[in-house]
């Protein structure tokens, strides 16, 4: 049924303090499993549970009020001391929180949804009649748990003890006094938001908005006051021009000073928009120590999860889009990657298997890592499996590096199982990772050594907005080649190419580089007379290299992306279009596509 809350404002403000909460309630209960006698993180989950319970309860969400009070009073009894957390005891308390997650998500959707709770809440009741833990931790320990609570809702009667009867359902919570019948709120239209997560958890973040710093909110302020003042001074040349009380040569002047402070306000005020769509990639990383804890016990493996630079910031259209590739290459990681305690062992391993997850900055682009110590990359195994599944020929497999058969694992319906599970099998996982980034604009590299363990590296542009680009001219038209993929650029003879197997090659320096003429790609007229010479740009991917061959070279320049549409979205080797300082379109050319589609994967050495 439809919310009906008359205080829309107080909804709203219980939604975002609970959605936060919730966002690191995971991460705490997980760090908890390792540090149980750590009070000071005991305490901080039993108060973000009590703050549910006690807002919900005001609210009138009685559904909401029934899990979080039994949930409270379990993790009472084990911040006492009274009961011994164990691996049973966190995966209940894990199932409640997943309940939690999904009745605010109900909330946030705009509908109280009759859910059966009853099973989850009979799973917490047992552990509120048992028998309290062996004296074998310290006395001493309990005090402190209790006085380290130093919020204003620890000192409130929150739960129940045991010998209150605990294992009858709390009473129903305060009713609220009759509201006047109001229209539903605007959510209520929409149907509930679709259930993520592993485990029933759900993702309860807000992709519509984004919290930004109030430092960075004034220095935007502060740039268009800047803007406002030259806007100001234009106009007023303007006037003088029209008016005829300014010279032409002093108007030039002026106008020349006016252009570029107007060029320097324009790209900081860029800057600091920029900086406002940029998050932690924390975002992401912070559900994967819960899914890296499923799976372990799923596959019977131990993992120690480590994760560095959670504080890199990213664009938020970046990181909305990264959440499915990264889970994938966590699953293929825990699944192909590491191996069980017993093969670790007769490995000469550690029994514990070590997965690091890692982001840092490079240049105009992140760099983020999966890296596993496990059993590494099997290149005759993988070279054997795409031969029988019709991939990839023998001759072609002769022909390969090693790298390029790293690769064969991102093909369509590539697999080394035999049989598909629910984890793994049915080779779609890694082509997902693959498409994804590809989409991005990003790259994948894959680093192996067998029986010492993986990393794929993805590297992936800041933001998708705007991008320093190389422009160029082919035949009169103008084309945007992203900077971050050009190598280098080369002015050459054209009586120095080669055809190799009806492929247009040259040879630079010790390698065979493949060339890619643009007016054949594009079906350009050509509108000039053949000249021997011509420019070639040399772009990557990966370890891939792919020459173009353009007329001219126009220049270096900061270009926004604008979406071709749908119409267009799948044109191949076209990224998306821009529009020019002369009002013309340019189109944008993608380095990947041209990259996989230039015949030429990887330069002959």
């Amino acid at each position: 049924m439809p919310i009906d809350c008359e205080d829309q404002e107080l909804l709203e403000g219980f939604l975002a303090e609970t959605t936060e909460l919730l966002e690191k309630l995971d991460d705490d209960l997980i760090a908890l499993e390792k540090a149980s006698d750590d009070p000071e993180l005991m305490n901080r989950i039993f108060r973000s549970i009590h703050t549910v319970k006690g807002a919900s309860s005001f609210l009138g969400f009685d559904l909401l009020v029934r899990v979080t009070h039994k949930t409270e009073d379990v993790l009472n009894r084990l911040r006492k001391g009274e009961l011994q957390l164990t691996s049973e005891i966190m995966d209940v308390v894990l199932e409640a929180t997943d309940l939690v997650k999904t009745l605010v998500s109900d909330i946030k959707g705009g509908e109280i949804v009759d859910r059966e709770i009853n099973e989850t809440i009979n799973k917490l009741i047992p552990l509120l009649t048992e028998q309290p833990a062996a004296p074998a931790q310290p006395a001493a320990e309990t005090p402190p748990l209790v006085a380290s609570e130093d919020s204003p809702a620890s000192t409130e009667t929150a739960a129940p003890q045991p010998e209150q009867k605990p294992a009858q359902e709390p009473p129903p919570a305060a009713a609220m006094p009759p509201a006047a019948p109001r229209p539903a709120p605007e959510a209520a239209k929409k149907p509930a938001p679709p259930k993520g997560g592993e485990k029933g958890g759900d993702d309860l973040s807000d992709n519509t908005t984004v919290r930004v710093d109030v430092k960075r909110l004034d220095d935007l302020m502060n740039q268009v006051g800047e803007l406002v003042l030259e806007r100001n001074r234009m106009i007023q040349l303007n006037q003088d021009l029209q008016g005829g009380t300014s010279d032409h040569i002093l108007f030039s002047e002026e106008f020349g000073k006016l252009a570029k402070r107007m060029s320097f306000v324009t790209s900081e005020l860029q800057m600091q928009v920029l900086k406002m769509r940029m998050i932690p990639v924390e975002k992401v990383f912070k559900k994967f120590p819960r899914i890296v804890r499923s799976l372990a016990r799923d596959l019977g493996k131990e993992v120690d999860l480590q994760i560095f630079g959670e504080e890199t910031e990213l664009d938020r259209s970046v990181v909305d889009e990264i959440g499915d590739p990264l889970i994938h290459l966590i699953r293929n990681a825990m699944d192909h990657g590491l191996e069980t305690p017993d093969d670790r062992i007769a490995a000469g391993k550690q029994r514990t298997g070590t997965l690091i997850l890692a982001a840092v900055h490079e240049g105009n682009s992140i760099i983020i890592s999966i890296k596993d110590d496990g059993r590494g990359i099997d290149t005759d195994r993988v070279g054997r499996k795409a031969i029988e599944k019709g991939l990839i020929t023998e001759d072609q497999l002769a022909a390969m590096s090693q790298r390029e058969m790293f690769d064969l694992i991102f093909l369509p319906g590539f697999s080394t199982k035999d049989q598909a599970s629910d984890l793994s099998g049915r080779g779609v996982g890694m082509d997902v990772v693959k498409t994804n980034i590809k989409k991005l604009n990003g790259l994948i590299e894959i680093k192996s050594e067998k029986g010492m363990g993986s990393e794929f590296i993805l590297r992936l542009p800041l933001t998708l907005a705007i991008i320093q680009s190389l422009l160029v001219e082919v035949e009169g038209e103008i084309y945007s080649i992203p900077l971050a993929s050009v190598l280098e650029t080369l002015r050459v003879d054209q009586r120095e190419f080669h055809v190799i197997g009806g492929q247009e090659v040259l040879k630079l320096r010790d390698m065979v580089l493949p060339l890619v003429r643009l007016e054949q790609v594009f079906n350009v007229k050509r509108c000039h007379e053949q000249d021997n010479f011509c420019y070639i740009v040399v772009i990557g991917s990966a370890d891939k290299r792919v020459g173009l061959v353009v007329t001219r070279l126009v220049g270096q320049q900061e270009v926004a992306i604008k979406s071709l549409g749908k119409y267009l979205a799948n044109v191949t080797g076209i990224a998306g279009s821009t529009i020019l300082g002369d009002g013309r379109v340019a189109l944008i050319v993608d380095p990947v596509g041209m990259v996989d589609g230039g015949e030429g994967a990887s330069g002959t050495r």
